[in-house]
């Protein structure tokens, strides 16, 4: 007997849990999406445009990297506060002016502006 709708995306839910699969679900205003469309078009030159979830994915795993790398540069550093490799994450010391928690996370947050081209 075939399986009714229900039934197909009850397994279907059941395979993308099992495979660490999550569903988030996105709110854009209208200039966000045409950035998208337009980005998931220009990013595949002559070639079919990525689709939105690919696309916002790879942003996500780029991401990772660039965390990653800043992370790997920042922990040639110490706070000059408490002397902890950096990045530290949490400190008794957080708001004093020297304490890197105070005023640090500003070289990991996330910024509109490349820094490579304001140079």
């Amino acid at each position: 007997m075939a399986k009714s709708s229900a039934e197909r995306k009850a397994l279907q839910r059941k395979r993308q849990k099992e495979l660490g699969v999550t569903k988030i679900e996105l709110l854009v205003d209208n200039q966000e999406l045409e950035m998208l469309q337009r980005n998931c078009v220009l990013r595949m030159p002559g070639r079919e445009p990525y689709d939105y979830v690919e696309y916002l994915q790879m942003l996500i795993r780029k991401d990772d990297v660039e965390y990653k790398r800043q992370a790997e540069e920042l922990s040639k550093r110490k706070c000059e506060r408490c002397g902890e490799q950096l990045p530290v994450q949490q400190c008794c010391l957080s708001g004093d002016a020297k304490c890197w928690v105070t005023y640090g996370y500003r070289e990991l947050q996330l910024n509109l502006v490349d820094k490579t081209i304001a140079k």
